[in-house]
């Protein structure tokens, strides 16, 4: 029978393969079940290990928390270019919130723990794109400013469906047009009663 060869992973790779199976841990048996000894013997390596990369728990989950908000970033930093109106812009960055906030997701979870969200600084915490904002100000002539409140109303409620999605299930994708639906409901409303703001 032949033999198999291990292969040391590089540093970057294995923190990856760490942070990927404490990620796993946290999604099948909950956040308080993570410990520096399960996440060894999961990841089928030596506690002394663990500690070469992390020092802590907490470490490993605010840094799991740095690279998990950093996908999420790029996902909505450039505008997709298949998207031909700012309606289809709206309901794929709904889409993505359903992904990254529904029942179940560890950025959703990491960001409801206080000690570990402190990581990522208030100033790059919105969770919205800033083209979100210039898009809205051109698409319904209003100022930037008024701009940045609807978007952040509209990033709230469609946070808060995704995470409703994520409790009592349904069909997805109506969700994601009622969601839209809502949205523009909302900004049509909001912009009939401001006027300066």
């Amino acid at each position: 029978m032949p033999q198999t060869v291990r292969r040391r992973l590089s540093p970057e790779d294995r923190r990856n393969q760490l942070l990927d199976c404490a990620q796993h841990i946290i999604l099948s048996d909950g956040l308080s079940s993570l410990t520096m000894e399960l996440l060894a013997n999961k990841a089928s390596v030596s506690n002394p290990l663990i500690y070469k990369y992390f020092a802590t728990r907490l470490q490993i989950l605010q840094e799991l928390l740095i690279r998990e908000y950093g996908a999420f970033r790029e996902s909505l930093a450039e505008p997709d270019k298949s998207t031909t109106n700012y309606r289809d812009a709206v309901r794929r960055y709904v889409d993505i919130n359903f992904r990254q906030f529904s029942n179940g997701d560890i950025l959703g979870i990491l960001l409801g723990q206080p000690d570990v969200r402190q990581v990522i600084h208030e100033k790059e915490r919105p969770r919205y794109a800033p083209h979100f904002i210039n898009e809205m100000a051109k698409e319904f002539g209003i100022r930037r400013r008024l701009a940045e409140k609807v978007v952040v109303l509209a990033s709230g409620a469609s946070i808060a469906a995704a995470e409703h999605y994520g409790r009592y299930g349904g069909d997805r994708e109506t969700q994601i047009d009622q969601t839209v639906s809502f949205i523009f409901g909302g900004i049509e409303s909001l912009l009939k009663t401001q006027s300066t703001d």
